[in-house]
């Protein structure tokens, strides 16, 4: 086996351990973490509450067409910067408005709090990183072989 043979396999793989080692993100700490729960995105769609029963919340989700059964949603009071008050999850949706039943609450939900709806995110193999990642290997993959041919 020639010297340059032996080099090629070995190149391919730093190559490849240092895209790898590129790749590799960390969620950085946050620098001072007053509150023990983790904040809710802003992007969240916000709703005014229409009716409020001991277990759900009624409300118009107007244009939000993305909304399906199943969706969490979060109760905040607007008075006190978003305190959160109760987690909700979406049960059904007519042509107007939306129920959510509470799963979870700190304290009654009343007329006056939002309502937050997350927005669904996409499946891993549906967002455009996987699929420029999977290009760039198998352009690099098929790079390494014709070199190592």
């Amino acid at each position: 086996m020639s010297r340059r043979a032996a080099t090629v396999p070995m190149m391919v793989r730093m190559l490849a351990c240092a895209l790898l080692a590129a790749c590799h993100r960390t969620t950085p700490l946050p620098a001072s973490s007053s509150s023990p729960l983790p904040r809710i995105p802003r992007d969240a769609a916000r709703f005014e509450i229409d009716s409020v029963t001991d277990s759900t919340a009624i409300f118009r989700w107007r244009e939000a067409r993305w909304m399906r059964r199943g969706d969490v949603a979060y109760a905040v009071d607007p008075m006190q910067r978003d305190a959160l008050i109760a987690q909700l999850r979406i049960v059904s949706r007519d042509s107007l408005t939306a129920t959510a039943v509470v799963t979870s609450q700190v304290s009654g939900i009343r007329l006056t709090h939002m309502l937050l709806v997350l927005h669904p995110t996409a499946p891993w193999w549906r967002r455009a990183p996987f699929w420029t990642g999977a290009g760039v290997g198998a352009v690099l993959g098929a790079g390494a072989a014709g070199l190592a041919r």
